[in-house]
């Protein structure tokens, strides 16, 4: 069945032209009976039957083209209205208007469809005309001749009795048209909007994905930038001394381990949330700032000069600007490893006041140096500036104004943030 329907409405001549079948079938017979029983001339009679084909014909074409074929309704329903009147063998005494044909039924499906599937001004146009035809067919059946009409004796009564019926008949015709095409357009109204929020959705989908694979290749970064360095580092001081030193060769080599399961187990958080297997529940928790003494204590292992000092009483911080400040950290110190040199001294100040936490890594090195903080192609400096901008901070980099190089993180704390919220 729902393959009918379908190929049904992609094919709505067929029911119309069917409609229109079964109409003609039903009616025709007895009007074109009718006209030939009226004793009229020859011209006449071919004239209305003519005018019975466009009526019934005309119902054919009602949706692919309703407006010629409401055009082609009301003009066959005047020449109808203004033809003579018609009588009948059983009683020739008794006349009619033509318009009373059992065929002008067709014109009310003409109405009918002009409201629902014309376009612009056509469905109000179509209103003042059935009602203006309305009114020629009473004024018609009140003037017609003779003694005895298809009244019968009662002329005033019955005659308002047909004023509202033809009115009224026109009337609901348009009116369950417009319904139809109130509810056609209300219906499409939903379907668009239910199409325009599938792709928002979808749009949101696709967005926040994308967040999601910057986010997680903004932690790969610094897992494996940080840790790589540190054990490159501590793999090059173990070659130079394994032969003099074997104690220092062994504690390189344990810091290595070290931080290589430490690497290790940030990647497995990270790629837990793309598992449904495991899903977040699975992920280790995120550093934050409280780690970041273990995080200079494995520089300071490395072979590289790093002191922390924090300034304040500490501020609450969410999750994501914890997140961003050791990361930041640990980019600024990653850098200093692999451009600054192993004997430069690099120092992390945390400043917490009121209104922002203020971080501070500097290094003794040389300046000039590269000021994206990476290589070429890197994603330090990109990054750095993502996480801070996600968490309403901001970034500078540059040379120090005591020599060497320096990156200055600002991050609202909570109360800050909820203030500034507020504002906007």
């Amino acid at each position: 069945m729902e393959r009918v329907d379908a190929w049904v409405r992609r094919r709505e001549w067929v029911t119309d032209l069917l409609l229109a079948s079964v109409l003609a079938g039903l009616v025709a017979p007895v009007s074109v009976t009718m006209v030939a029983a009226a004793g009229l001339d020859r011209g006449w009679t071919v004239a209305l039957w003519c005018l019975l084909g466009s009526l019934h014909l005309a119902v054919a074409f009602r949706r692919s083209a309703p407006v010629p074929a409401f055009l082609v309704l009301a003009t066959a329903e005047l020449g109808l209205a203004l033809a003579p009147f018609l009588s009948g063998d059983d009683a020739p005494a008794t006349t009619y208007p033509a318009v009373l044909l059992p065929s002008s039924l067709a014109y009310l499906i003409g109405a009918y469809s002009i409201s629902a599937y014309g376009r612009q001004r056509w469905p109000e146009l179509s209103l003042l005309v059935g009602l203006v035809g309305g009114l020629l067919v009473t004024v018609r059946v009140a003037t017609v001749p003779g003694p005895t009409t298809a009244l019968g004796t009662d002329g005033a009564g019955e005659l308002l009795l047909l004023a509202v019926a033809v009115l009224g008949a026109v009337t609901a015709a348009w009116a369950l048209g417009r319904f139809r095409r109130v509810r056609a357009d209300q219906l499409a109204a939903l379907a668009e909007r239910a199409r325009r929020a599938e792709a928002d959705r979808e749009q949101r989908d696709r967005q926040a994905a994308a967040d999601e694979r910057a986010r997680i290749a903004r932690e790969m970064h610094d897992v494996v930038a940080h840790s790589v360095t540190v054990m490159v580092r501590q793999a090059e001081g173990g070659r130079y001394v394994a032969a003099t030193d074997p104690a220092a060769a062994a504690t390189a080599l344990a810091t290595i381990a070290e931080t290589g399961r430490t690497a290790l187990t940030d990647m497995r958080s990270l790629l837990g949330v793309l598992d449904p297997a495991t899903g977040p529940a699975a992920a280790a928790p995120q550093p934050t700032i409280d780690d970041l003494p273990e995080l200079v204590r494995q520089i300071r292992a490395s072979g590289q000069p790093v002191t922390l000092r924090i300034d304040g009483d500490p501020r609450p911080l969410d999750r994501a600007a914890h997140l961003a400040a050791y990361r930041l950290v640990q980019e600024a110190l990653t850098n200093v490893v692999k451009h600054a040199g192993p004997d430069v001294e690099a120092e992390v100040v945390l400043t917490w006041d009121r209104q922002a936490l203020r971080l501070q890594v500097t290094d003794q090195g040389t300046p000039p140096r590269a000021t994206d903080g990476v290589p070429a192609g890197g994603r330090g400096l990109t990054g750095m500036r993502e996480r801070l901008h996600l968490v309403g901070g901001r970034l500078s980099v540059g040379p120090a104004e005591s020599g060497g190089f320096s990156v200055v993180g600002e991050i609202p704390t909570a109360g800050a943030g909820r203030a500034r919220g507020g504002r906007r």
